[in-house]
């Protein structure tokens, strides 16, 4: 019925409940929405005689729609609304990748790639993090953040083999009704089951209150809040930019593809060993956590400059997929503990825009380079600019922060919203 809310499976779960469901979800979401397109890509290129820039240039525009979305996605979920975001979401995916299955011309598959590519805004990570946010609080989310990404972070070591199986069983046609299946019979029961319908109450440090959009617009008085964006679109540039050539990079400047398959098989595992491990150092501050990964990212990539062997690309890649397990939890703390309490959704929302932006632009922009430059050295050279405009930009973000705290307002938390009590 219109207006009434989903019905619900069981009880409210425990906060262990609540984080495992958020977490066993996000492995499904990010298996079905991410680390399947490039082998499904594949197949269908083969398939179709069709062109690989042309395909991946639909997922290119997917990411460009999501970041147009990325705001009220984060709004809705401030609202309380974050079930009926997920698990419709979630539905709409598997609904797409059924469509996919059925897909016989270019323009049919844009459609299908874009729409999926904008129903990532609504449920990979950010989204997940504001529910987790707004149901358990500030003081609490960051271990249920970090646990939700260490779930998430075995997605590619189950999914690749298995949608390649898929692919050798079924065909890519086959491997995206498969995917539509497991989608819909775990992810979605999972976020059903877990999210609360509605609104919630106070939880811990985290008030929730209808008139919060009233505290958004001050946001943008704060230099903070820009340098901390720009810190997080220069990683996401970053990131997204090497993800997509580390393989010719490595392969360019190495002769042994032995050592570099392995090394890149080193990131996966180094993620996740990174989240495990700073589960031990609860009291470090994002603040100093976001500082020292930050540091390791130009560090890991100037190992690109160094004499190629087995044991330096090994390195590269421990160091750098370490790095990056870590930083997606500071992006996931960021904004609670060092912008504001309030409105996680839509600040995120915002922020994330640029930063869908920079993420789906920079694999063109260092191609293109690479081609200009007419060898490796120009996209190790951007890359590693990238890398060094994070902790900079970050540290920036700090004192820009630092400083509005001794302000006037210290000791208190401000008309803006920016909790004075860390």
């Amino acid at each position: 019925m219109p207006g009434s809310d989903l019905p619900r499976m069981n009880p409210t779960p425990s906060r262990r409940g609540f984080v495992a469901a958020l977490g066993l979800g996000q492995l499904v979401s990010w298996g079905a929405l991410y680390y399947s397109f490039p082998l499904i890509a594949e197949a269908m290129a083969k398939d179709m005689s069709w062109s690989r820039n042309d395909i991946y240039g639909a997922a290119t525009l997917g990411l460009l729609a999501a970041a147009l979305i990325a705001y009220p996605v984060g709004a809705i979920i401030d609202q309380g609304q974050g079930r009926k975001v997920m698990v419709g979401a979630t539905a709409a995916t598997s609904i797409t990748l059924v469509f996919w299955s059925a897909v016989t011309n270019m323009p049919a598959l844009y459609a299908v790639v874009v729409t999926l590519g904008m129903l990532q805004a609504a449920l990979l990570y950010e989204p997940a993090f504001a529910v987790a946010v707004r149901q358990l609080g500030t003081l609490q989310s960051r271990s249920a953040i970090t646990t939700i990404t260490l779930w998430a972070g075995f997605s590619s070591t189950l999914f690749v083999p298995l949608v390649q199986y898929m692919l050798d069983t079924l065909g890519w046609r086959g491997a995206l009704l498969g995917l539509a299946a497991i989608n819909a019979a775990i992810a979605a029961p999972l976020y059903l089951w877990a999210i609360p319908s509605g609104d919630i109450q106070e939880k811990g440090d985290h008030k929730v209150s209808v008139s919060a959009g009233n505290h958004i617009l001050p946001i943008f008085r704060n230099p903070g809040f820009y340098l901390l964006t720009a810190s997080f679109c220069a990683y996401m540039a970053m990131f997204s930019g090497f993800t997509y050539h580390i393989y010719p990079l490595l392969v360019a400047l190495s002769a042994d593809t032995q050592s570099v398959v392995f090394a890149i098989a080193l990131i996966g595992p180094a993620q996740v060993g990174a989240r495990i491990f700073i589960l031990l150092f609860r009291q470090i501050t994002i603040k100093h956590l976001g500082l020292l990964t930050g540091l390791a990212f130009p560090l890991a990539i100037w190992l690109l400059k160094a004499p190629p062997s087995t044991l330096s690309l090994a390195v590269l890649c421990v160091l750098y997929g370490g790095a990056n397990g870590i930083f997606t939890i500071v992006r996931g703390m960021a904004v609670p503990e060092l912008l504001s309490r309030r409105n996680y959704g839509r600040i995120n929302g915002i922020m994330l825009v640029p930063m869908s932006l920079a993420r789906a632009v920079a694999p063109w922009a260092i191609a293109a380079y690479w081609t200009h430059s007419g060898t490796p050295e120009g996209a190790i050279h951007v890359i590693l600019t990238l890398a060094i405009l994070v902790p900079v930009l970050f540290g920036l973000a700090i004192k820009a922060n630092r400083i509005r705290e001794e302000g006037p307002a210290s000791g208190r938390e401000d008309q803006d919203g920016f909790p004075a009590e860390r």
